[in-house]
């Protein structure tokens, strides 16, 4: 049986479920060693939920392996229930401190389940440990803690990754990017993406969601943050990956209903961000978890010289002149034509086996520390932007995050316009 990538789970709240589950479901390839909360329940909890998910899952192989149709799937089935089983001899150990879980734990990886004010330290952490690092979304709060994580893994040779990159793992993903970065849509000069809810803002219209979630301190902001973030990253992936210049965001907090909760809440609930990328290319992005507008497409729209994508839809440009009888030019008549968009025949991992894969090759995750530090730009900027009432450059971002006179990280959102 092949080596497996042994895991310490750090944060067992809500989310963490699952990393629990994406990481059970590759028993050949990585082990839940470890869990770790500062709620001490919660620990408890959640590792008791790995042994009975493992034990759960082994049943159910040995009873599938019993019914298989080959050899083939029979000792595939035995050789996971195998690795489920070892689960009982193993146990998980439970911490409440992820720095001793990181020193006295035999670990490859750490998998971070907590609100984004604890992923800078937890991964700096588990990298100058020489430890991997799948971190939950979003990467980071700011800029500049974004970067630190990325810089400390790369220094101690280790890979970083993060959960919202598991939506650039799937064939139409792949194929979009190949045709924008190949050039098969011509230059790729503008971008456009929308998504918003009617109403779904957490612990406002929705419950069950941490404290945190509306508190920029905690969170580093609201709509953006939450479900912006796989958009922007999808998108950076799309496009190859361009580094963001400028960006320039507007932001508003006042919707109703009203906000009745004794916790803060002073983060944003729409956003409009438009972002300049260093390679000429450009790109608006709208969010909200609030938001009275019906009728409007929604998804992603990529703008070509040759042709561009209207979400999943690949439209080529067809059209020819139109002379008169000696042949002259009078006329373009432009014809755009939806043509099949070539899929790769190729099996893709979701985004647990994607980052336990990197762990043990040379390859890099879908949504590494690089991707994910840009995507932190454009979330962090978009904010300072609309509070500041004006575009702003990747370079004077890190300089107003340094420079700050709030005492924390996170950009406000003030009530109303």
């Amino acid at each position: 049986m092949p080596k497996r990538i042994k895991i310490g789970l750090i944060g067992c709240g809500m989310i963490s479920g699952s990393h629990v589950n994406g990481y059970l479901a590759h028993p050949q390839h990585a082990e839940i060693v470890a869990v770790c909360d500062t709620v001490d329940a919660n620990a408890k909890r959640r590792a008791a939920e790995v042994l009975s998910g493992a034990e759960g899952r082994a049943n159910s192989a040995t009873d599938e392996a019993k019914k298989a149709e080959s050899a083939e799937a029979r000792e595939r089935l035995k050789e996971n229930a195998a690795r489920w089983t070892e689960y009982k001899d193993n146990g998980v150990k439970i911490f409440s401190d992820y720095n001793e879980m990181i020193k006295e734990c035999e670990l490859d990886a750490v998998s971070l389940a907590t609100p984004p004010f604890v992923h800078e330290p937890a991964a700096v952490a588990a990298a100058n440990a020489g430890k991997h690092v799948f971190c939950e979304k979003p990467m980071a709060r700011t800029a500049t803690e974004a970067r630190n994580m990325r810089d400390a893994c790369d220094k101690a040779g280790v890979k970083l990754a993060y959960q919202s990159g598991g939506t650039c793992l799937n064939p139409t993903s792949y194929a979009i990017r190949e045709y924008v970065t190949s050039g098969k849509i011509g230059d790729v000069h503008y971008g456009r993406l929308t998504s918003y809810r009617v109403r779904g803002r957490p612990n406002v219209d929705m419950f069950g969601f941490g404290k945190w979630f509306l508190n920029s301190v905690y969170s580093g902001g609201g709509t953006v943050y939450d479900t912006g973030v796989y958009d922007i990253n999808r998108s950076i992936y799309l496009l190859g990956s361009p580094q963001p210049a400028t960006i320039s965001g507007i932001a508003y907090r006042g919707m109703p209903p009203e906000y009745t909760g004794e916790e803060i809440n002073d983060v944003e609930e729409f956003v409009s961000v438009f972002v300049r990328f260093t390679n000429g290319m450009s790109f608006t992005y709208e969010h909200g978890w609030s938001c009275n507008m019906a009728g409007q497409p929604q998804g992603i729209f990529i703008f070509g010289s040759t042709g561009s994508f209207s979400n999943d839809k690949l439209f080529l440009e067809k059209g020819k002149w139109e002379t008169d009888d000696k042949g002259n030019r009078r006329r373009y008549q432009s014809n755009l034509v939806e043509t099949p968009l070539e899929l790769p025949d190729k099996h893709f991992p979701d985004k647990f086996r994607d980052f336990i894969d990197a762990c043990s090759s040379d390859a890099q995750p879908a949504s590494n520390g690089d991707i994910g530090l840009k995507v932190t730009e454009i979330m962090s900027g978009s904010l300072l932007s609309a509070k500041l009432g004006r575009e702003i450059s990747v370079e004077e971002l890190y300089e107003l995050e340094a420079l700050r006179t709030e005492p924390t990280p996170g950009w406000p959102i003030p009530l109303g316009i």
